[in-house]
């Protein structure tokens, strides 16, 4: 059962990357930034709409340095996906990198005005209040810019972390009503099943 689970989530794994654009968000995710910008480019010109495609070639721009590319490919997302929190952030990353702190501070304020975590709102609230204080220093600018992103990096994990999980659980439960195997522990193989406020290794 473990080595059929196992069997099953790499062919899902390999499913989801075997396209341009999947290719592109896992090296995005492994630090491949060049190799990203490739896939991404690729899968825009199979399908110039695609602005999924179109905000990750924007962010590995940014993530390679080329401010002004990655600028104008922000650009062309935001036209259509106005409340995007990645175009908003990485838009204004961008402006805060190319010393323009009016552009970078419209564009944070417009991403603290969306739904995101408050934890990311507390930072950006952080952010806009020093772009205001006056010029900044090359110093100060890239460490706004990293606790922006490192931020917001570590809010989109934590959100993926609950959604695959979430998605864990209705498989495991649909499949198994009663509880589901467990691979881990000094009693595994065994089946968790849940009762009252915990779980019991069966």
């Amino acid at each position: 059962m473990k080595e059929t689970l196992l069997t099953l989530a790499v062919i899902a794994l390999a499913a989801g990357c075997a396209t341009p654009y999947g290719e592109g968000q896992a090296a995005l995710h492994q630090g491949r930034f060049a190799e990203a910008e490739g896939y991404f480019s690729q899968a825009l010109a199979a399908d110039p709409g695609r602005t999924d495609a179109l905000v990750g070639l924007g962010i590995a721009q940014y993530k390679q340095g080329e401010i002004g590319q990655a600028s104008d490919t922000l650009q062309k997302a935001l036209q259509i996906r106005l409340n995007d929190p990645s175009v908003r952030l990485y838009l204004g990353l961008a402006y805060l990198q190319n010393r323009d702190p009016l552009q970078a501070e419209q564009q944070l304020s417009a991403l603290r005005s969306l739904d995101i975590d408050p934890r990311v709102a507390q930072q950006i609230d952080r952010a806009i209040e020093v772009i205001r204080q006056g010029p900044l220093s090359d110093p100060v600018r890239n460490f706004l810019a990293g606790s922006l992103e490192t931020e917001a990096q570590l809010s989109r994990d934590a959100q993926e972390a609950r959604v695959q999980a979430e998605r864990a659980q209705t498989y495991y439960f649909s499949h198994y009503p009663y509880g589901y195997p467990y691979f881990a522990g000094p009693f595994a193989p065994c089946v968790l099943v849940r009762r009252g406020w915990g779980w019991f290794c069966m």
